[in-house]
């Protein structure tokens, strides 16, 4: 990679950002199509965000920003213009930098509808949420714009719950309570099932969902992407249901986003293999 003092600049804000994927998907991205540009790991201070973004407005070769854990929120609230959808969902992962001022986006919700498509998961009818979070709003919003007939949301938590009812405010979005008995009832009528936790990858307890339970063509989704394989998705393979990792979803937000700051995207299963065979190679 050559860097002059016309390379564009681009990163993605978070804490932790260490191990993030982005500056691999968008570097390999930007090399494919051309582009004469950087995307680096910026790694905020957690009570200094506001200051961070505001600096980002002064940099005249940045294009822009993602923004990641724990940081989208609150970033929706620092910017001088948010999108429609970033607005719904609350939250901003897409910086855009224009004349001293910050456009806020979410390509979150974007990415995980395209995820669907091309893994052949077409017109859900009928799906559950687990968990309430910022993943959670940016996957209830892309199943309610394509028109899911009901969507059943369970969470530990009632008073996120609750928060996220308020947010969705949609006849279609229906409580469930977070037992096994409660998920057992709902299952059978689903056809998707998407676990935005990220229980059982250090050893907690796994979403008290029974799979046996659910109709042999739903469809398991866990926004986790590594291990390819989470606790959630092995559990749900047992009992020979289709499953779906974070990956596509992450790679395609990515996508959209620079969709955003340049008007163009590259071609999506070139970026998959090469991010693929990245983390074969480290293991993962």
């Amino acid at each position: 990679m050559r860097i002059s003092g016309k390379t564009k600049l681009l990163g993605v804000i978070g804490n932790p950002v260490e191990h993030s994927l982005s500056p691999a998907i968008h570097n390999y991205a930007y090399e494919l199509m051309g582009i004469d540009a950087v995307y680096l790991p910026v790694k905020a201070k957690e009570a200094y965000l506001e200051k961070v973004l505001d600096g980002v407005c002064f940099v005249e070769n940045a294009v822009g920003f993602n923004v990641t854990v724990p940081f989208k929120e609150r970033a929706a609230k620092a910017m001088d213009m948010v999108s429609d959808d970033a607005k719904a969902i609350g939250a901003v992962n897409t910086i855009k930098r224009g004349e001293d001022k910050l456009i806020g986006y979410n390509t979150d919700w974007q990415g995980f509808l395209e995820s669907l498509r091309v893994n052949g998961i077409d017109g859900v009818n009928e799906a559950l949420v687990l968990g309430a979070g910022g993943a959670a709003k940016a996957v209830a919003y892309a199943l309610l714009v394509s028109g899911v007939k009901r969507l059943f949301v369970a969470n530990r938590s009632r008073a996120r719950l609750s928060l996220f009812l308020e947010r969705f405010a949609d006849e279609r979005v229906i409580p469930v309570e977070w037992d096994e008995t409660a998920i057992s009832e709902v299952l059978p009528q689903v056809d998707l099932v998407v676990n935005t936790t990220t229980l059982g990858m250090d050893g907690e307890e796994l979403p008290p969902v029974d799979f046996e339970k659910a109709f042999p063509g739903c469809c398991v989704y866990d926004v986790v992407y590594t291990p390819s394989v989470t606790p959630f998705l092995d559990r749900a393979s047992r009992f020979g249901l289709k499953t779906v990792n974070g990956l596509d979803m992450l790679i395609l937000q990515a996508l959209f986003s620079m969709e955003i700051w340049f008007g163009i995207k590259p071609d999506f299963y070139r970026v998959k293999s090469y991010i693929e065979n990245l983390l074969e190679g480290e293991g993962g």
